[in-house]
Order: C-alpha cells, then structure tokens, then sequence
C-alpha cells in the first residue's frame, strides 16, 4: 500500500513538471526579448544608413593625414557638441533630425565647423530613416578625441599691443551676455539653460559673422571654443546646483572678452 502511495504521488510530481515546463513562456518574458530583437535591429537599420548616407562626409575620428580631404566635422565633435546640449535620447534625436532637415545657421551648434566647411545641404532622405540614424549616432562610441575646447596652435593675444576691433553689435550682444549672467534671476533649471542658450546665441553670431577673417577670426576662436564645453553645459543642465556650477565658469570666462575685443568707434 505504502509503495502504491509513493508511486502516485511521484506520478503527480512528474505531471506537475511537464506541465510547467510546457507552459508558454510569459508575456513578459516574450515582449521583452521582443523590444531586445527589435532595438538591435533598429540599430543595424540605423548603422547601414549611417554608413550610407553619412560616413562619404563624416570621418569617426579627425584624421590629420585626410585633413585637406574632410568635407564634414568628425562624428566624435558632432556627438560631443549635441550631447553635450541634449543629454536625453529622444531631445538629441529630435535635435538632429531637425538640423539633416533643415541646416540654418539660427540652429547652428558648431559655428567653427560651419565656418570651416560650410553649412551642409539639406538630407531629405525620409523622417524614419533620420530618427534610426540619429538614435544609432546616440549610442555609438566614435572614440575619445579630447574636449571640445578648440586645439588650434597659438594662444590669446592682443593684436601688436592692441585689442581687435569688433562691430558694435556684436560687443554689445557680449555685454548683454554678460549681464544676463551677472543679474538673472535663476528661479528654476529652465532659467539656467535659457540663459546659456542666449550667451551661445550671443557667441555664435560672432563666429559666423564673415567680416572677421585671419587672426581677428582665430582670435575669436580661441576666445569662444575656451568657453564651449561650459555653455553647452550651461544649456542643458539638469539640477539648479548644476547651473550655478556652470553659471559662475561661463561668467568668469566670458568677464574676460574685454581684454581682448572692442566696438570700432
């Protein structure tokens, strides 16, 4: 009798295991190996078009050997320069896409690269295929290629003891820059990251302004690309704390444009 019991209850045991490993897996289980299939799909969709439609302009990495040859700013300065403003996935998508879209110098991130190479043509090549090249850009390591800061040979320096002659406009567009730091009134995150986007507002104009060439021009980039990384910082800055941080470098910086620069009378 005994050993009858055993073998019945061995027997639903036995039942009780097939039945749970025959079981479907769960929904849970299925949707997220599903999301897992489809990103890595998404982001060979995006590195095929990325390879098709951007990398005959855009090297990786600067390549001294190619300089004379490069039509685009690298990819490690694109990714630098836009996530340094847009720190989430979905804001730096969006932000690249409307620029492939429509390049205006109003949008303009890299105004030296725009000086250097020109502003790029306009890629209407399809929003989906855009929003996969973007997102595909976004967690791609093109490598470490120091800061942003500008690397050109030389340093600041007065023009043979004098300072640069500037339009009026545009010294007057740093000195409202420059009071905004000084006297704006930080209630909230936003306030901080409007206040950067004015200043680099302010700096772009500068750069792209074509009456400044040869050393006038260098100067003014080596003055605004020392500053860079801290107003792209500036303009997307997540806490309060942050944007004091990056308030008070951009100031102390910037306080300095005078030792350099002047309107023309």
């Amino acid at each position: 009798m005994k050993k009858l019991v055993s073998i019945l209850i061995l027997s639903v045991l036995t039942a009780s295991c097939q039945e749970y490993y025959q079981k479907p897996k769960s929904k849970k289980v299925v949707a997220k190996t599903s999301q897992k299939q489809e990103n890595i799909t998404t982001q060979q969709d995006g590195q095929s078009l990325f390879k098709q439609y951007c990398m005959s302009c855009h090297l990786a990495v600067p390549d001294p050997s190619k300089r004379d040859k490069m039509l685009a700013p690298p990819m490690v300065r694109v990714v630098q320069h836009y996530k340094g403003t847009y720190t989430d996935k979905k804001d730096f998508v969006k932000a690249v896409v409307n620029w492939v879209n429509k390049p205006s110098e109003d949008a303009v991130l890299m105004p030296g690269a725009v000086r250097k190479f020109g502003l790029m043509p306009p890629m209407p090549i399809g929003q989906e295929k855009l929003e996969q090249i973007a997102g595909y850009i976004y967690d791609s390591d093109f490598g470490h290629f120091g800061s942003m800061k500008h690397q050109s040979k030389g340093s600041l320096q007065l023009n043979n003891g004098k300072k640069y002659k500037l339009d009026k406009h545009d010294v007057a567009q740093v000195h409202k820059a420059v009071s905004l730091l000084q006297n704006a009134d930080m209630k909230d995150v936003e306030g901080y990251r409007q206040t950067g986007k004015k200043v680099f507002d302010a700096a772009r104009n500068i750069l792209l302004n074509k009456k400044y060439e040869g050393k006038t021009l260098q100067q003014i980039q080596l003055f605004f690309h020392n500053i860079e990384d801290d107003m792209h910082h500036l303009m997307s800055v997540k806490t309060k704390t942050e944007g004091e941080k990056y308030r008070k470098l951009v100031l102390n910086k910037i306080l300095k444009f005078d030792n350099y620069f002047s309107a023309v009378e």
